[in-house]
């Protein structure tokens, strides 16, 4: 037996229930993962609410939680590039949870300088962040972009990678988070509290939006002609006050879904090895204050990620 996070029904953070259940019985082709830390996204607290395009496929009682970080504890026999001890993290389902069931291409070998809470941190956000960035905007050096709530989880994430390609980066976010903005590497921070972004940006090659509504009607018309904006939150797919607004000004909008990529979390691996990519803990909760971290990620106010310590051995 192990304990989990699960939601019997979906509702308010206090839905959620550490409950013993099962350990997970792995076939040949998979790995058994003791989790240590694992993310808490704000996806995660849709799906718990019932807000997300996945609910309607989702069989309760379910355990939430989509990455982690931790040990290998055992493989199954066709596995060949992992063994038993290796620490690892990854993209994966299921993680408020002691222990997951995994299939080997959702996961890469943590370097070991890189702290766990650290590298739970980086999977979901850091692909969403990436993708964003790479394939769908296709930020290339000299290019300008906006990146709406820049200090978050993914935009801490994808204003790097937008760095690493040589951009000129916009970021907003609220007046206390400003210097961490400049200290990512954003060119102008705006404090989105006392300043207009619309107003300090025209003619961007790009934008990206993780709020959607009026922020993302605004973002449209800070693109010149032939630009991109992307829109992260589902929920606001094909707005279509945000359709017309795009092809009024002859701009590409675009939203996404993230793709799992192992090439692309061995990609982060080498960044976190080089010094180039680093992930923000803002907080971290035991898993028994599960709850706790859903209502502070519900506030909006959170700078970078969110951790739930998982495992309570030392690591």
């Amino acid at each position: 037996m192990m304990k989990a996070v699960l939601i019997q029904h979906f509702g308010e953070p206090e839905t959620l229930q550490i409950t013993e259940v099962q350990k997970p019985i792995i076939n040949d082709d998979q790995v058994l993962i003791k989790v240590i830390y694992a993310a808490v996204n704000p996806v995660d607290t849709k799906i718990r609410a019932g807000a997300h395009i996945s609910c309607k496929d989702l069989k309760l009682p379910a355990i939430l939680g989509k990455d982690m970080s931790g040990i290998i504890e055992q493989t199954g026999k066709n596995v060949q590039n992992f063994k038993p001890g290796d620490t690892v993290f990854g993209c994966i389902a299921n993680t408020y949870a002691e222990y997951v069931a995994a299939s080997p291409q959702l996961i890469v070998k943590k370097p070991d300088h890189v702290s766990f809470d650290e590298a739970a941190g980086v999977s979901l956000a850091g692909l969403t962040a990436y993708q964003a960035i790479n394939e769908h905007l296709q930020i290339s050096k000299g290019q300008r972009i906006l990146i709406q709530s820049a200090a978050g989880g993914v935009g801490h994430l994808a204003v790097q990678f937008a760095k690493l390609n040589g951009a000129y980066v916009y970021g907003t976010a609220s007046g206390k988070n400003i210097t961490f903005l400049s200290e990512l590497g954003v060119d102008h921070p705006i404090n989105y509290k006392t300043e207009k972004f619309e107003k300090i940006t025209t003619d961007l090659d790009a934008v990206m939006d993780t709020m959607g509504g009026e922020i993302l009607y605004r973002s449209i018309a800070c693109v010149k002609p032939g630009g991109k904006v992307i829109c992260l939150p589902s929920s606001t797919k094909n707005d279509p006050k945000a359709l017309e607004l795009a092809r009024e000004r002859n701009v590409e909008l675009i939203w996404s879904m993230m793709q799992p990529d192992q090439k692309e979390l061995q990609l982060f691996a080498t960044l976190f090895e080089e010094g180039k990519l680093k992930v923000k803990v803002d907080q971290t909760f035991p898993l028994n204050e599960i709850v706790q971290a859903h209502q502070v990620m519900e506030t909006h106010g959170v700078s970078g990620k969110i951790i739930i310590q998982v495992s309570s051995d030392r690591v």
